[in-house]
């Protein structure tokens, strides 16, 4: 990982971390960039108060991110569900896939989950995308089974326990 920390985000890298996002998904899907709205809806999750963005940090320029937040039912619409962690975005910078920054993210994130109290996490990921799919079941993540449309992708739901650390 070399010169990168993992370090908590705060307003200043709201919009580094945006970028990080508009980045990684335009390199996924060969150069087409996301949709207005979803940037709006990006910025939207980075900016919340309530959630825990951390940020991978190079020497001052941020080269990846994860958002935490507390997991709603409902996919999201509905009250809050106890002891559920939603993980809303794990990016990286593309000159930075395949040097285990978003490993370490991903561990940062359910490591400060479980010292928050909560018990199990969950994320949707596109199903197309593999990489993203090899990261998260190696960080314990399991498909659940539950797959749906959102914004003409189809994203698959995993879930995973965060037993506490003893």
């Amino acid at each position: 990982m070399g010169n990168v920390v993992i370090r908590r985000g705060g307003p200043a890298d709201v919009e580094p971390a945006v970028a990080v996002w508009l980045a990684a998904n335009t390199a996924r899907r060969d150069g087409l960039t996301p949709r207005p709205e979803q940037e709006a809806r990006a910025r939207g999750h980075v900016r919340n108060p309530d959630a825990l963005l951390l940020v991978a940090d190079a020497t001052g320029d941020v080269v990846g991110m994860a958002l935490g937040m507390q997991g709603l039912s409902e996919d999201g619409a509905g009250p809050p569900v106890t002891g559920l962690c939603h993980v809303s975005m794990v990016f990286v910078a593309p000159d930075r896939w395949g040097r285990g920054i978003g490993a370490h993210l991903i561990d940062a994130l359910l490591a400060e989950a479980r010292s928050r109290g909560y018990e199990r996490a969950q994320l949707w990921t596109q199903a197309d995308n593999a990489r993203a799919r090899r990261l998260y079941e190696s960080r314990g993540f399991r498909p659940s089974g539950r797959e749906k449309p959102e914004f003409g992708e189809l994203i698959v739901h995993f879930q995973r326990a965060l037993p506490q650390t003893t």
